[in-house]
């Protein structure tokens, strides 16, 4: 097996594209590689790629949809809930 095929299954394994990752939050294609160039979407450069953590942006997008802000839990529609429309 070649080296590029590895590494093309350890990041389809590991990790989401930024149309992906901005997919599970309702964002289209343009919108997300927007919020990954504000760092709204956590992405990483690996050569052309352009990267999301599978684990982190799970658990981000699980925490934003549960409604918690913070650590804590927040305040229904308040700073952050403007924030998430904002992206």
């Amino acid at each position: 097996m070649r080296v590029e095929n590895i590494s093309r299954k350890i990041r389809r394994r590991f990790y989401y594209s930024v149309p992906e990752a901005g997919r599970k939050i309702g964002l289209g294609r343009s919108q997300s590689y927007r919020a990954a160039e504000l760092g709204q979407i956590p992405a990483e450069r690996d050569g052309k790629f352009l990267l999301v953590p599978r684990r982190p942006w799970d658990r981000e997008v699980k925490r934003l949809l549960r409604g918690n802000t913070q650590r804590g839990a927040a305040k229904p529609g308040g700073e952050a809930a403007a924030k998430v429309g904002a992206i």
